[in-house]
C-alpha cells in the first residue's frame, strides 16, 4: 500500500508542467518587499514578503536577480503554515502560493490564475531576524531560490 501511495505521488508530479516563467531582472537587493495582503482573520499569527529569483555571489557581495515577488500570512504551530500571492516585477498578481514549512523543509505548490497547479518541495532557513532564505522546486521547471521576512503580529 505504501509503495503504491508512492508511485501514484510519482506519476502525479511527473504530469505537472511549469506554469510561470520570467525574464531575470536585477534589482537592488536592499529594495523593500512590501506584503500587499493583510491577515483577513486574526488566527494568522503575521505577514511575509520575499522575492524568487537567483541569489549568487559576486565580489564578495550576495546578488539578487528577481523574477516574482511573493506576499502573504503565516500560521505558526509546529509548522508553518504559509499562505500567500505571487506577483510579476510589475506588482500585478499572477498567482498564489501555499506550503507547509518544517525546520528546513517546505512543500506545497503553486497556482496561476488559470487554475493551473504545480507542486513544490525544497528546503528553507530561517535566521533569528525571521529573515529566510532557500530554495523551491519540482520535477519540471526551474528551481529558484526564495527569500524575504516574516513579521509577526
Amino acid at each position: 500500500m505504501k509503495k503504491t501511495l508512492i508511485y501514484i505521488g510519482i506519476c502525479a508530479l511527473m504530469i505537472t508542467m511549469p506554469i510561470f516563467s520570467a525574464t531575470p531582472i536585477s534589482i537592488n537587493s536592499t529594495q523593500t518587499l512590501n506584503s500587499q495582503i493583510a491577515p483577513t482573520d486574526e488566527e494568522y499569527d503575521g505577514t511575509f514578503a520575499g522575492g524568487m529569483g537567483r541569489v549568487y555571489r559576486e565580489n564578495e557581495e550576495w546578488q539578487y536577480e528577481t523574477y516574482a515577488y511573493f506576499a502573504g500570512f503565516y500560521k505558526d504551530n509546529n509548522f508553518k503554515l504559509i499562505y500567500g500571492n505571487v506577483y510579476n516585477l510589475d506588482e500585478e498578481q499572477i498567482g498564489t502560493i501555499g506550503m507547509i514549512s518544517g525546520e528546513h523543509f517546505l512543500i506545497g505548490r503553486i497556482k496561476n490564475l488559470e487554475g493551473q497547479k504545480m507542486p513544490i518541495i525544497g528546503f528553507i532557513f530561517v535566521n533569528e531576524d525571521n529573515q529566510f532564505i532557500g530554495r523551491i522546486m519540482s520535477i519540471v521547471g526551474p528551481a529558484p531560490h526564495i527569500w524575504g521576512q516574516y513579521t509577526p503580529n
